[in-house]
């Protein structure tokens, strides 16, 4: 296993690696290991809600392997792997999310029964939202609910100034800013950034380029997590969610800055087993 891994600030960062261990223990979803898009095996499709995650930019399905792990027994955790990650890293990334989610819709749609529910943070918010939106334009079974974490409202989205195209000194400093994300080892690695900038600006695009839709809410409940100390993604932003389901609301604002969920994984599954039960 090729990984790298450090804690700054009391958040992880992942770059993306080259993973020998791409399983996780269970009986598998019927044909996973024939679809490079679910890296982990998961439970069984035996009525239980299913809850399929999507990585922030510049993570993959690596960050969730500890919560599949520890998902309560009502539920069970799948996380998803878009390409130019782990071990889809010599795969191209994508840049635009209609191409993305158009791709995820085609991938995923046969294991997308329900009960099933859709979760991301950050750019994985944004694309487990649009995700939701493209199965409706396709007539596909909708998640019983949709819970985001560190991401803005779809409407809000464009007031966060895109960097992807920034020079490599201004963008190193708006991700430090901002997320917090970069360990010291990293930076000090020409070979490290090599491997990492080219996935991360593409993931950045993903977000930047970023262009909302206006339609109609979804017909589900939306769970909307934040970090009080996101200066990026800010709790106002979190509580917009609620224009964009005709269906409950809520929202829970966490200690922390934009990689508050850390901290916060054993209540953030509580809240996602209390929405599903």
């Amino acid at each position: 296993m090729i990984a790298i891994r450090r804690t700054v600030d009391q958040n992880t960062f992942h770059l993306p690696c080259i993973m020998d261990e791409s399983r996780l223990v269970g009986s598998d979803i019927r044909g996973a290991t024939k679809n490079r898009w679910l890296s982990f095996n998961g439970a069984a499709h035996d009525g239980r809600p299913i809850v399929f995650c999507f990585p922030f930019a510049g993570g993959g399905a690596t960050f969730y392997r500890p919560w599949a792990q520890h998902a309560p027994r009502s539920s069970a955790l799948v996380p998803v792997q878009p390409p130019g990650r782990e071990e889809r890293l010599m795969e191209p990334s994508f840049e635009r999310m209609p191409d993305l989610v158009r791709a995820a819709a085609d991938a995923l749609l046969p294991f997308l029964r329900p009960p099933y529910a859709l979760l991301g943070h950050s750019m994985g918010g944004m694309i487990a939202y649009e995700l939701a939106q493209e199965l409706r334009r396709r007539n596909a079974p909708l998640p019983m609910h949709l819970f985001v974490s560190g991401a803005p409202a779809p409407h809000l989205a464009a007031e966060i100034p895109p960097i992807y195209h920034l020079p490599e000194p201004q963008l190193l400093d708006e991700i430090r800013n901002r997320y917090r994300a970069f360990p010291d080892e990293v930076l000090e690695s020409r070979e490290l950034l090599d491997l990492l900038l080219p996935r991360l600006r593409a993931d950045l695009a993903v977000t930047g380029a970023y262009v909302y839709r206006e339609g109609p809410p979804l017909n589900c409940p939306i769970t909307a997590f934040g970090g009080d100390g996101d200066v990026t993604v800010t709790p106002a932003m979190i509580e917009a969610w609620r224009e964009h389901t005709v269906m409950t609301f809520r929202s829970e604002i966490l200690p922390g800055g934009h990689f508050f969920l850390t901290d916060h994984a054993s209540r953030i599954l509580a809240t996602l087993e209390q929405a599903l039960r």
